[in-house]
């Protein structure tokens, strides 16, 4: 799952809650959280009144309950709306929820889970969207140098869901789990609400089978 944005009046709760339900009827053995965990608090103009939960420390506390509910580990790295609380005032929001529920905190941006030799990166970025959904991961996976290359990239930011093998890396953008904000729409961009479940097979020869679905919400 990716994109949360918990305290932004665009999300709602019960759906998030619902994807980590089905995901753990489904028999999954963790989940990975691509960033913007929470809205923040970005200070432009009007912003303000589009939060549920004001502030750091009520933004924090609604993702604790929101996310304590799994029973999943959770892996996590923070995403451009995240960080505008480390900008203004150096404070680690994700790693605070993250430290607060027992969740592995990746870092900043992207992070690794490694299994087995085989590294999925979690990707988040700042850049903007692109016309196409693949193009703006197709030159993200072209800046990758051999020995950089992961072998599974998950990536939020564009609130836009997809798979494409590429370079002999299987890559997900992963959606989102809120609905279109107002200042998508006055761009004229959509959102692709809902989550994927992956199904993978690991094995010393890397990863040798990816199944992947998405699941989406209909708002």
């Amino acid at each position: 799952m990716t994109d949360t944005h918990i305290g932004s009046i665009y999300t709602r709760p019960e759906i998030i809650k619902e994807a980590i339900k089905t995901m753990e009827d489904n028999g999954c053995e963790f989940i990975a959280h691509a960033g913007d965990v929470t809205e923040g608090m970005s200070n432009r103009p009007g912003h303000v009144y589009e939060l549920t939960d004001i502030g750091y420390t009520a933004q924090r506390d609604k993702a604790v309950e929101i996310l304590s509910k799994s029973s999943l580990p959770i892996y996590m790295i923070d995403g451009n709306h995240d960080r505008w609380f480390i900008k203004s005032s150096g404070a680690y929001i994700v790693k605070d929820i993250a430290d607060t529920i027992g969740a592995v905190y990746l870092g900043q941006d992207e992070g690794e889970i490694i299994i087995n030799g085989s590294v999925i990166r979690l990707w988040h970025g700042e850049d903007s969207g692109s016309y196409a959904v693949s193009y703006r991961l197709q030159k993200l996976i072209e800046s990758f140098s051999g020995g950089t290359k992961p072998h599974v990239l998950l990536c939020g930011h564009t609130h836009k869901q997809g798979y494409f093998f590429d370079r002999n890396i299987h890559v997900v953008s992963g959606g989102c789990l809120q609905t279109q904000s107002r200042w998508m729409r006055s761009k004229r961009i959509s959102a692709h609400t809902g989550y994927h479940i992956i199904d993978m097979t690991i094995t010393d020869d890397g990863v040798t089978r990816f199944r992947v679905e998405f699941f989406p919400f209909f708002l």
